[in-house]
């Protein structure tokens, strides 16, 4: 026999006995509802696998395999919310969101880098015609010196690092990055003050 044979004759042993197992439960269910093995599959199966929905409970309508008295009860007393010591900031910047604008759109701003490599040490020296110049310590073509670039320009521009994005030149001394949550012209008043 190969392994497929093995394999499907394996699946084919425990479906029969899930088939007997249900079987059996159904059987114990029927003649005593409150037998603690029912009561405890029933509690698993309706509180952690298919919790009630909130909103539907809510809105006073009874939530699918629960009784209508219980999902009223529970439209008097919401549940708790899940607060976990976090405050929203915390979880945005975990989570690497950014605040949409006033218009609920979430904005990008490109910039042009232009990296001198093996510098003595990563520092931003000032603005170009089209965007900034950095130094950095690392070759071009090394992963490091895109993290430097990176770093450089959210500490220059004020914004998590998370924020910006390497979009050209991974591999070459001009690159061009994205700046999530910064309009265009908010990003051109912060290369103002570079200078």
């Amino acid at each position: 026999m190969n392994a497929l044979e093995w394999i499907v004759m394996i699946e084919a042993v425990l479906l029969v006995a899930l088939i007997l197992f249900s079987g059996a439960g159904y059987v114990i269910a029927r003649n005593d509802p409150q037998d603690p093995i029912v009561t405890f599959c029933r509690t698993f199966w309706h509180e952690f696998l298919h919790p009630p929905i909130e909103a539907t409970a809510r809105a006073g309508k009874p939530v699918k395999g629960k009784p209508a008295a219980r999902a009223a009860a529970s439209s008097e007393s919401p549940a708790p919310s899940r607060q976990l010591g976090k405050n929203k900031k915390d979880e945005d910047a975990m989570y690497g969101r950014v605040e949409a604008g006033a218009d609920g759109l979430v904005h990008t701003a490109s910039l042009n880098v232009v990296v001198l490599p093996h510098s003595e040490k990563d520092e931003v020296l000032g603005r170009t015609s089209d965007g900034i110049e950095v130094m950095v310590t690392g070759a071009p073509e090394d992963g490091s010196s895109n993290k430097a670039v990176i770093q450089l320009v959210s500490k220059a521009l004020g914004v998590k690092p998370y924020q910006v994005t390497l979009t050209k030149g991974h591999y070459q001394t001009r690159k061009a990055v994205a700046v999530t949550g910064m309009e265009q012209d908010q990003l051109d008043a912060k290369l103002e003050a570079i200078g």
